[in-house]
This record gives structure tokens, C-alpha cells and sequence, in this order.
């Protein structure tokens, strides 16, 4: 019997992802394409739409041997609704009915779910969560993004933007975040702000060898940050150090929040490596947790990489198709 085949398009503000996937979350064909953004909402649905043909007629599959579209959008949106509301990497995109534009130009059912759900549903579904019920993603990169499943169930809210982890407030009163509170996870751990803190740090005239970066880029990245940690840079060291304490802060909240068998972290930070990060997350995560029960969930890398997006839209598509959404 033919396996069951979905789409999924994983919609970025640089690139947008489409492949085809079966219902084992195997990647029959995919490809990548230029969103440009700069064109409006109207011209990045007109490549999405012909990105959902091609990549079909590329696996060598008819529409009629597709069950259904999933999206995976950045920035806020409504699942219920199938509204993209105002991403901040699109410009010209207010409440955007995306869902049905896709699904009236493909003929295909379709769902639109955020690009961190997504992710983590195809982490679930294919990857780092597989053979779980019970698991919480945290992706590190610009930002720090959430997903949370449940039971098998994905996590979405009364308001569809449950999950949203990288503004839990872990500093009262601390850092200014990009969404308008302070102190929140995002604002200490992810890549973006662990590189501000370090050039921060430099400009107010710590000693580091990051300083000769600083001067010659005027920033550093987080790259930067892990290598000369790496490399013994005290600095450096302490920054990184900040990071894997506040992450470990959140694992155990994650831990007392929805108690997962796994909590999966991705992005690219991940590059830093298992000594540089997995390793002190877990040992301080370990260290803070409670007595009262043996109940740490496991904590890993991602294994889908850059196709978690893709994969993730397309196992939300199959979700749906389960569940009579769409």
C-alpha cells in the first residue's frame, strides 16, 4: 500500500523550505527558495503556492496523492484562525489570511502552524523526540523559540501562543528583550544576546581577546564567543557560562512545567558543541533541580538540522488529516 505524502513549507524571512514527506517524516524531495520578502505578501504566497507544485511534481507524485499542506510561519499568528498577524521579517504582512490563500491556490488542504511548533513537531515526530509522548523544544538562534507536546498532543493555547519559552522572565527587571518585557530567557541565552553581552562586555573595557574582534567588526557573534572560550578566554568563559546557567534555569522549569521525557535543543547554537554547552546545561540543570523526585527529563541536541521546519509542517498536515482539522 502507497504510504500517505504531505507538504510542508517551512516560511522564512531569507528563504522559504518546501519538501515533500511521507508519513514516517521520510524527506522525499525538497527545495529552497528566495522568499523575497521585499515584494509584499502577495509575491511571497505566489512562490509558496508554486513551491507546493513543484516540489509534487518533483517527487514524482500527482496532487492527488497528497493529502494535505502544512505551514510553518515565523512571528505571531493564529492556528485556529489561519492568520499570520505581523511577522517581523515580512514586511507589509498584517493579519494575512495565509491558510486559506494557499489552500484556494493548491486546491490542497492546508493548516498554518508557528515555525517553532513546527520544528518541534517534526523533532517529535522524526527526530530527537521520536518514540516519546512527552517533549519540550527549546531553539536556540536570533531568538529563543518554544514548542511543547503533550501526550502526543502539541501545545497551542487558548490564544494559539503557548510555548512562547524564550519570554519566560528569568531576571525581573533585567535585560530589554525584543518583545518589550525584561529579563526574559531570550534576552540572556540566545545566540544573538550571548554575542551582545561579550561585545558589551568588551566595549566597557574588559580585558578579553575578543577586544581585536570588537575593533575590527565593531560586534561579536556567538561563534566568536564559543571559540575563545574554547580557547581559555576568561570572558568569554564567563559569558557562555551565563548562557548554559539560564538555560539550565529554564530545563528545570520545563521540568516542573510539563515534566517531558526529553527536552531537545536546537538552532544554531547549538554548533557550540556538547562540552562547550550540552554538557554544563546538564550539569547545572542536575544541580538545581529538586530532591523530591528523580524526574530530570533528558536533555539532547536536535538531530533533523536545518529540515526540522519542512519536516515539522508537513507532520503538522498529517496531524491535522489524524485529527479531522483539515
Amino acid at each position: 500500500m502507497p504510504k500517505r505524502c504531505f507538504v510542508g513549507i517551512d516560511l522564512g524571512g531569507t528563504n522559504i523550505k518546501g519538501g515533500v514527506v511521507d508519513e514516517d517524516g521520510k524527506v522525499l524531495c525538497k527545495r529552497s527558495i528566495r522568499t523575497e520578502a521585499e515584494n509584499g505578501p502577495d509575491h511571497v504566497i505566489d512562490l509558496m503556492a508554486q513551491l507546493v507544485e513543484r516540489v509534487i511534481a518533483e517527487a514524482g507524485l500527482t496532487k492527488s496523492q497528497v493529502e494535505a499542506v502544512g505551514i510553518g510561519s515565523p512571528g505571531s499568528m493564529s492556528h485556529t484562525q489561519g492568520i499570520v498577524i505581523k511577522p517581523p521579517n515580512l514586511p507589509g504582512w498584517q493579519d494575512v489570511p495565509l491558510r486559506d490563500r494557499i489552500k484556494n491556490m493548491t486546491g490542497l488542504p492546508t493548516t498554518l502552524e508557528n515555525d517553532a511548533n513546527a520544528a518541534a513537531w517534526g523533532e517529535f515526530w522524526a527526530g530527537a523526540g521520536k518514540g516519546t509522548r512527552h517533549m519540550v523544544m527549546l531553539t536556540l538562534g536570533t531568538g529563543v523559540g518554544g514548542g511543547v507536546i503533550t501526550n502526543g498532543k502539541l501545545m497551542r493555547g487558548h490564544f494559539d501562543n503557548a510555548a512562547e519559552l524564550g519570554h519566560w522572565i528569568l531576571q525581573p527587571g533585567g535585560r530589554q528583550c525584543g518583545c518589550g518585557q525584561r529579563g526574559c530567557l531570550e534576552a540572556y541565552a540566545s545566540a544573538s544576546y550571548t554575542a551582545q553581552r561579550a561585545t558589551e562586555a568588551v566595549k566597557a573595557g574588559e580585558a578579553s581577546s575578543l577586544a581585536d574582534v570588537v575593533k575590527s567588526q565593531g560586534e561579536i557573534t556567538s561563534k566568536e564567543v564559543v571559540i575563545a572560550a574554547t580557547a581559555g578566554d576568561p570572558l568569554a568563559k564567563r559569558i557562555l557560562d551565563e548562557t548554559c546557567y539560564y538555560l539550565a534555569i529554564a530545563c528545570v522549569n520545563i521540568q516542573h512545567a510539563t515534566n517531558p521525557e526529553r527536552i531537545v535543543l536546537a538552532g544554531g547554537m547549538i554548533a557550540a558543541g556538547e562540552d562547550a554547552l550540552l554538557v554544563p546545561i546538564r550539569t547545572k540543570a542536575a544541580g538545581m533541580t529538586w530532591n523530591a523526585a528523580k524526574d530530570l527529563p533528558q536533555i539532547m541536541f536536535a538531530t533533523l538540522g536545518n529540515d526540522a521546519g519542512l519536516i515539522g509542517a508537513a507532520g503538522c498536515a498529517w496531524l491535522g488529516r489524524e485529527e479531522g482539522e483539515i
